[in-house]
């Protein structure tokens, strides 16, 4: 019993440590608001609710010295609310150095005293009673451990007011606990109170997890109905709550001294609750209203084992419709087509249920973007472009540490002071630009700003004398740019504790290799520079184009397929060993992955082009056959293969075989360096060393230029004849 108690117990606390750290998110958006907009009422008011809910929920659910600490916040941010003090930069700042310190509290165990530092939390609210005048109410004789904002605004005059308070049937189901809530009404004055038990059933109809019990209150104070209503506000929704004013006023002299709550066993109080369900095992009352919750809270393992099942069963539906092919039996081709279309729509739910947009981590870096402002003594500004765009959550939880590393890099390295930009003509604040945006089967991540851009000069300078190019490398500024990812590179004449060790762009492209995406880097001197991570929109299951090459089977991700031509053995050697198509008139450049893999040279007669788009552009990777499409369940190669760049996963198919999943981005990404080392000779080797690939620095533009290059010096030799049937 006392098990099954404290396992509800802590349910319930875990259940506010997750709204909490939701209210905090949301208070530390709305605080970086204000400290732009002082005046405005409305996130004021967000702020004061959020405080007073985080206080009286931690209370309810033992949270006591959490709701202790917060206390004095919520005072400062009452009296913000009603005009006697101003929300200044200084409040706001403290108050975010509090919220720090509540998410401390909030990760220990128990009521987070140990995990919280005393001295800053006692240093924070020596600052908030000093800058909000409260000193005064943390005098000795203060009986109640949280009085009312109101109190002592309205000092001198007492006021009785009548309560109606009828819980609903959702009331306790959520964790509310009606008689803490009476206790907390206890602490602003003088309480009468009278329980009414005429709705209470007969006990073989009782459900213990509702409350029958209404109250008729009395209560004589100087708060306001504010303060009142303040007490019910997270469970307003759930209850009947009628509040109204007695006419007659009484001096302060004649108040009733605060009646302490009387002691309860909320131990005792389920036991019996349970022991009552036991005997009786009754069901939900019919009078009882359906659930009316529109969303469900989903632990993220519970998310992934699903994804995972749901994996397992594309498998398994694809092994049993080459079974059924196999078989030539019409009723199980039926049911092996059935069993594809359900698990087809059962994987499309499963993919949406993991996609969540990316709001919650761009706005998290508000508060870094102040902060930093604040030590740098600049004056920087962030704004979001796409927040509302989604991604799988693995690569959301994952994008904060690439995208924390250029936001440091671009208010360390890229903003210039207020005085370098007023000389150079530019506004007094600078401005970084989060972005986000779909492209296909692919999201963009941008950041941007608008200070001083690269020094393409510097960081050639700077490589030279690291030994990473020749100083005769004939280096293109894309080329030069993607240095600046390379382990260990700065620029930087001193280390600060910001940035000057070479660590954090290394940390970008390792983290965005990782994710199977893509970097690339664009600067102007003087103006600024943007960084864009170009990101996969899943990371578990894709649909997928399988090919044959050679003896084995392969698969290209179908998102990035357009279309399929046909080379004939004529139509190759037409092109004088120019690896270019004729499209339609277009030329596309293609790569046989027949010699890429080192596989005999001779092919089928008849080829097969698979045209896929590229950060280069259009180009074709030819496969000896197309065996047709199917949904992959991408599986990670393991830490052995980490540094085969080209192909992304693996996957198994019907047949029990494995299948390679190609990454086309990076197979033409190789092909290209190839192609340029062979031609830039031994420079260029020591920029990108033998064999080494950085794919996910090298810059489109580069990429587009070698590709034009080449389709332009064959379409001479190539001829009008030398094309490709779609």
């Amino acid at each position: 019993m006392n098990k099954t108690i404290a396992g509800n117990a802590e349910q319930f606390k875990q259940s506010f440590r997750e709204e909490a750290r939701e209210i905090l998110a949301d208070l530390e958006s709305a605080l970086l608001e204000l400290h732009e907009n002082r005046g405005d009422k409305d996130l004021i008011g967000r702020i004061f609710r959020g405080l007073h809910t985080i206080k009286g929920s931690g209370a309810m659910f033992g949270f006591e010295r959490l709701a202790a600490f917060v206390h004095d916040l919520e005072t400062a941010f009452d009296r913000v609310r009603n005009g006697r003090i101003e929300a200044s930069a200084e409040l706001i700042d403290v108050t975010l150095s509090a919220l720090d310190q509540i998410a401390a509290m909030l990760e220990a165990a128990g009521d987070g005293a140990a995990a919280a530092d005393a001295a800053a939390c006692a240093a924070i609210l020596e600052k908030v009673r000093r800058l909000a005048a409260i000193e005064e109410m943390a005098a000795p004789e203060r009986k109640p451990a949280i009085a009312p904002p109101d109190l002592a605004m309205n000092a001198g005059v007492l006021r009785r007011w009548r309560i109606h308070f009828a819980p609903g049937p959702e009331l306790m189901r959520c964790g509310a606990n009606p008689a803490l809530l009476l206790g907390e009404l206890r602490t602003l004055g003088a309480l009468a109170v009278r329980a009414s038990l005429d709705a209470v059933p007969p006990l073989a109809e009782i459900d213990p997890e509702r409350c029958y019990v209404s109250w008729d209150l009395e209560l004589t104070t100087a708060a306001g109905v504010e303060a009142l209503r303040d007490v019910f506000i997270f469970v307003e929704d759930a209850c009947k709550l009628e509040i109204a004013p007695e006419s007659e006023e009484a001096p302060a002299a004649e108040a009733t001294p605060v009646a302490a709550a009387p002691p309860f066993s909320e131990a005792d109080r389920t036991a019996r609750a349970l022991e009552e369900k036991r005997a009786v095992s009754p069901g939900r009352r019919s009078s009882d209203k359906p659930d009316s919750a529109t969303s469900l809270r989903v632990p993220a393992a519970k998310l992934d084992r699903f994804v995972d099942l749901v994996g397992e069963l594309v498998t398994v539906e694809a092994r049993l419709g080459e079974l059924a092919a196999q078989s030539g039996d019409p009723e199980l081709a039926s049911v092996s087509e059935e069993v594809e279309r359900l698990t087809s729509a059962l994987r499309e739910s499963s993919m949406n249920l993991r996609m969540m947009p990316i709001r919650s981590t761009f706005e998290k870096f508000r508060r870094l973007v102040h902060d930093l402002a604040r030590d740098l003594g600049k004056n920087v500004e962030l704004t979001i472009e796409g927040a509302d765009t989604e991604l799988d959550k693995t690569v959301v939880e994952q994008l904060g540490d690439p995208l924390m590393h250029l936001i440091r890099n671009s208010m360390d390295h890229g903003i210039e002071p207020a005085a370098e930009r007023a000389t150079s003509g530019k506004p007094p604040t600078a401005t970084i630009h989060l972005a986000a945006r779909h492209a296909g089967a692919q999201v963009q991540v941008s950041v941007s700003d608008d200070g001083r851009g690269i020094d393409s000069e510097a960081v050639r300078r700077r490589a030279i004398e690291r030994g990473l190019i020749a100083a005769d490398a004939q280096l293109t500024e894309a080329q030069i740019f993607h240095l600046i990812f390379e382990p260990g590179f700065s620029t930087a004449q001193q280390v600060t504790d910001l940035s000057g060790r070479g660590v954090g762009m290394d940390v970008v492209r390792q983290k965005v290799e990782s994710l199977r995406g893509a970097v690339e880097v664009a600067s102007r001197r003087g103006e600024g520079t943007r960084v864009t991570l170009e990101l996969p929109l899943t990371m578990a299951i894709i649909d997928g184009l399988l090919v044959g090459v050679g003896d084995g089977c392969f698969v290209l991700p179908l998102a990035s397929t357009l279309e399929c031509i046909e080379l004939t053995r004529e139509e190759i050697v037409r092109a004088n060993g120019k690896h270019i198509a004729n499209v339609r008139g277009e030329l596309v450049p293609y790569l046989r992955l027949r010699e890429h893999f080192g596989l005999p040279p001779e092919g089928p007669a008849i080829e097969q082009g698979m045209v896929v788009e590229t950060g280069a552009g259009r180009c074709a990777l030819v496969v000896d056959r197309v065996i047709g499409n199917c949904q992959t369940v991408i599986k990670s190669l393991g830490r052995f293969y980490r540094h085969v760049q080209t192909v992304s996963g693996a996957t198994i198919l019907g047949n029990g075989s494995v299948a390679l999943i190609l990454d086309p981005e990076r197979l033409m990404q190789e092909a290209v360096r190839e192609e340029a080392r062979n031609r830039a000779g031994p420079g260029l080797n020591r920029c990108n060393g033998p064999g080494k690939n950085h794919g996910a620095g090298e810059n489109r533009l580069t990429q587009e230029s070698e590709v034009q290059r080449a389709a332009l010096a064959a379409q001479g030799s190539a001829g009008p004849d030398a094309g490709a049937r779609t």
